[in-house]
């Protein structure tokens, strides 16, 4: 089954291997239509840049069903994990855990659980990362509430985190100086109903999702090394934003709503705040002229964003407008 690739891989030098995150299978919402892992979607693939042979891959989520794609960044890293000396790829899932992945031969090291409620699965198996109720055995997924039993009643089932939240294209940042990954990742719940009629041409989901209720955001401070959470602060409104971390010590992201916000990244207080009066939904960028340092960061949502701002009553009148706004440290 193809894959779709919506962000840029990373790059290894030391292997000559390049690893990218595979989009969903379709169609989305009804797995019964390709039974199976439905392999390589949902996955991190390692490529040889030489050949473009495939390496190794770990799919996060088999037989997805809830347009779980796997497309944000992958970040590599040197770290330490139990002690032992360990060359990772660490992966923000959309599915709501956090991967540790040994890059070299894409054994599964650690998986958390980064946002509050996760009811797609009852949690990863210690040893594989997969799904611990999942049955490669059977031909369509049983997750949690099964897949089979929602087709046949044709009924919405609620799926946390949702199908548009937790991380996305948006990027996490890896700090040097702390050894956190610092994960942006949306809060909130869709309800998903499969139409097993929309397997035709031109259709594409199998299906419809409707967020249920109000999406909320949160930055979590992780700890590669130990697999937990150290931190984190939690936000009034989405994130399609992604985080900067510097060596001077701040984490930076924005929200949907305008507002630019700074924590410290030890203890993931808050430190400065600024609205700028339009939705953001690209990355904060930084760098120096002259000696000083500066943070910049683009304003202007697209379509999805709008509709997520749309859905929040405070946010329905907000202005969208394209600008770029610097600030110096």
């Amino acid at each position: 089954m193809a894959a779709r690739f919506y962000v840029t891989g990373s790059y290894d030098p030391a292997t000559n291997l390049t690893y990218w995150g595979a989009g969903n299978p379709v169609p989305g919402y009804d797995s019964s239509y390709r039974p199976g892992d439905n392999l390589f979607t949902n996955s991190a693939i390692a490529f040889d840049a030489k050949d473009g042979k495939i390496k190794w891959h770990f799919q996060y989520t088999p037989n997805d069903n809830r347009d779980y794609d796997e497309v944000s960044s992958h970040i590599l890293i040197d770290t330490k994990v139990n002690g032992e000396d360990r060359k990772i790829v660490s992966h923000a899932g959309r599915n709501g855990f956090q991967y540790v992945i040994d890059r070299l031969n894409g054994q599964f090291l650690k998986g958390t659980q980064n946002v509050k409620e996760v009811t797609w699965t009852k949690g990863l198996d210690p040893k594989t990362g997969r799904p611990v109720d999942y049955d490669p055995a059977r031909d369509v997924a049983d997750l949690q509430r099964g897949r089979q039993r929602q087709r046949q009643r044709r009924h919405p089932a609620a799926s946390v985190p949702t199908r548009p939240a937790d991380t996305n294209f948006w990027p996490p940042s890896y700090s040097r100086k702390t050894g956190m990954i610092y994960i942006p990742a949306n809060e909130g719940c869709s309800k998903i109903t499969p139409d097993t009629s929309a397997h035709v041409k031109g259709k594409f989901s199998g299906g419809t999702f409707n967020e249920d209720g109000r999406i909320t955001s949160a930055i979590s401070a992780f700890d590669p090394n130990t697999g937990e959470i150290k931190g984190r602060a939690e936000l009034p409104y989405p994130n399609a934003s992604g985080v900067l971390s510097t060596a001077g010590g701040i984490v930076v992201t924005a929200m949907l709503d305008g507002t630019i916000v700074a924590f410290d990244d030890q203890t993931m207080q808050e430190l400065w705040k600024v609205n700028v009066g339009t939705g953001i939904n690209a990355p904060p960028i930084t760098y120096s002229v002259s000696g000083k340092q500066y943070i910049a960061i683009a304003t202007g949502l697209w379509r999805n964003s709008r509709n997520k701002t749309a859905k929040i009553p405070e946010l329905r009148a907000m202005s969208n407008s394209t600008m770029l706004f610097v600030f110096g440290l």
